[in-house]
């Protein structure tokens, strides 16, 4: 199938004492494995990322941009656009200013 990428997350360690995170890249006919977790066609990468998601508190693997910083999920963004809103209400209501009483 020519798949330009393909990743290995053997979380539970199955597969040995291999590092529970490998990526691949295919370059001619054979895939070899990175040192980094990077696409570079798609600038996106890999990393391990602990935390909790959907209740459950685990390793995950999660996107990340070139500095390595997580790309937050969908939820994520909503409820950090969330925690923004109420911080700006909290501060208009400390200068006297009802939000709710704003219009569009």
């Amino acid at each position: 199938m020519r798949v330009s990428y393909y990743v290995v997350y053997d979380s539970a360690q199955q597969l040995g004492n291999s590092p529970p995170l490998r990526l691949y890249k295919l370059r001619g006919l054979h895939h070899t494995e990175l040192t980094e977790p990077w696409l570079e066609q798609v600038n996106l990468g890999f990393r391990l990322w602990q935390g909790e998601f959907e209740g459950r508190r685990d390793t995950w693997l999660r996107w990340c941009d070139e500095k390595g910083n997580i790309l937050l999920t969908g939820d994520e963004k909503t409820e950090q656009e969330r925690q923004r809103a109420d911080r700006l209400a909290e501060m208009l209501r400390a200068q006297g200013i009802d939000p709710d009483q704003l219009s569009s």
